[in-house]
């Protein structure tokens, strides 16, 4: 009996030794290679004809910020709650929920410096419906002189007049275009392409880490609500106006008719 139970106590503690040596293993999680991966999938590169230049730009999509925002916590070491008050400072900072944000490097690789000749107008985000829309802010440097490289954030309108996402299920595609980003006669009229295909991610608002994204909806919505009531305000002022114009243009008529 003793033999066994010695025997049983050594199989226990060989498993047990193998279980904490595995456990390590098992829970690490390489944030920083998530989201090198992820900053991979949401980059697009191009060079243009005759290798002089290049354009690429990585979409902060909200794939892009959760891996960011998980790789920051890990480094940093904060707490779940930290880690989602950060996350919620981080969208406000760079204003991911108001704009469609692209982080665009232009590269020079040989011949004559780059000069983006109006970079608002020559510079514009279309979907797969055709629909253009110019940036609302980018870097100066993208108007300047580029001898060796510039790199910036340039940001889109993320909704409609309507306040209508531009972004949705539906949304098949979407290509930032540059053109006239050198003022060499030979590639002047070089234009880049970059696509990212089913741009649109679903949110999942039960999940925490969706929870600063879910606020931030949240509070541009109630703007909205105080814009609208705004505009009504204004509409029942000009009717009451009209109403009053017309209260007095049928006095006038009366008036003349009595003259009759």
């Amino acid at each position: 009996m003793g033999i066994k139970r010695k025997l049983t106590a050594g199989i226990l503690l060989i498993v047990l030794t193998l279980l904490v040596a595995a456990l390590p293993g098992l829970a690490r999680v390489d944030y920083d290679q998530i989201y090198q991966d992820t900053v991979g999938k949401w980059t697009r590169f191009e060079r243009a004809r005759g290798g002089t230049f290049s354009v690429n730009a990585l979409y902060w999509s909200e794939e892009v910020v959760k891996a960011w925002v998980a790789k920051y916590g890990n480094e940093n070491l904060l707490s779940a709650e930290e880690e989602l008050a950060y996350h919620r400072t981080f969208l406000q900072r760079e204003r991911l929920n108001r704009y469609l944000v692209f982080e665009v490097t232009l590269r020079k690789l040989k011949g004559a410096p780059l000069y983006p000749l109006q970079f608002a107008r020559n510079t514009w985000l279309e979907d797969d419906r055709g629909n253009r829309y110019e940036p609302v802010e980018y870097p100066f440097a993208f108007e300047e002189r580029i001898h060796d490289q510039a790199t910036g954030k340039v940001y889109f309108r993320r909704f409609d007049d309507d306040g209508n996402p531009i972004v949705t299920p539906e949304t098949q595609s979407l290509t930032l275009r540059f053109s006239r980003l050198t003022i060499d006669p030979q590639y002047i009229g070089e234009e880049i392409r970059l696509t990212w295909d089913n741009p649109y991610l679903p949110p999942d608002f039960e999940r925490a880490e969706w929870r600063p994204v879910l606020e931030e909806e949240i509070i541009r919505l109630e703007e909205r609500v105080m814009r609208l009531e705004a505009d009504r305000r204004k509409l029942e002022e000009q009717q009451l106006s009209i109403e009053q114009m017309i209260e007095e243009t049928k006095s006038q008529i009366r008036q003349l008719q009595d003259k009759l």
